[in-house]
């Protein structure tokens, strides 16, 4: 089989030549022989492969993949707790930042952290925080001494 398949080989790549001739000489009667030994090669190459195939390997390979699959499954929870925490951050920054209030917001281990610039801004920044934060703990830190 090994032997016919080198044959079929030669035949093909004679046969593109012979394609190639066909490109730049149109009137030539090589069309039908080139798909004929093209057809050979792709049948000797099938079965070749089917010939030579481990059916019971490629079963049992495709009996085991989606136990497989669900061995590899990775965990998103921290993930998307740390995403979740990082957009409430920014989310509470851009609400202060619209009230006009200069601070700087951190996200602590118990909830956020605002330190204010301007320590004539904290009751404004309790009201922003009650209406913003919901169930989430704050903390709020007089900063600077700007006026």
């Amino acid at each position: 089989m090994e032997t016919i398949r080198h044959v079929a080989l030669g035949c093909c790549v004679i046969s593109t030549i012979a394609g190639m001739i066909r490109v730049f000489w149109p009137k030539n009667g090589f069309s039908a022989v080139i798909n004929a030994v093209l057809v050979l090669y792709i049948v000797t190459a099938g079965l070749q492969m089917l010939r030579g195939a481990d059916w019971k390997q490629l079963t049992a390979e495709l009996y085991h993949m989606p136990a497989a699959a669900e061995k590899y499954v990775p965990d998103y929870t921290e993930y998307s707790r740390r995403l979740g925490r990082e957009v409430s951050e920014a989310a509470v920054r851009e609400a202060l930042q619209n009230a006009g209030i200069d601070c700087v917001v951190q996200l602590a281990d118990s909830g956020f952290q605002v330190e204010l610039v301007h320590a004539g801004d904290r009751a404004r920044v309790q009201a922003v925080l009650a209406a913003i934060c919901g169930q989430t703990p704050y903390k709020i830190i007089t900063g600077g001494e700007a006026p």
